[in-house]
């Protein structure tokens, strides 16, 4: 895996599903390692705890020069003391709820 990125970012974390309106929160300067996970997916490395709507499903991430990332949270581990987030970046199919096989944000 290699890191593409490191250094603070703007982060939102998005619970969006279809007939709801979406719940966003973001977290500005936040300390962030983009590294490659494979074909059309992302891992964001935190330092922090990342706060955000509980049934989150999606991430946005744009970088200080303006570059953005957007795509749908697969995995994850959100520790008070960092953790990680895989992402799935591409198309995605909005649901009505959240699925109990999917992450979930604690």
């Amino acid at each position: 895996m290699s890191d593409v990125y490191e250094g603070l970012a703007t982060v939102v974390v998005i619970a969006r599903y279809l007939g709801q309106v979406p719940i966003e929160r973001t977290t500005f300067e936040c300390p962030v390692r983009l590294s490659v996970a494979g074909t059309g997916r992302v891992r964001i490395g935190l330092q922090q705890y990342l706060h955000g709507p509980k049934a989150a499903n999606l991430l946005r991430l744009t970088l200080p020069d303006g570059r953005m990332l957007q795509g749908q949270i697969i995995d994850g581990c959100n520790q008070p003391g960092g953790g990680w987030l895989l992402i799935h970046d591409g198309h995605f199919e909005l649901t009505l709820v959240p699925s109990a096989n999917r992450w979930q944000w604690e």
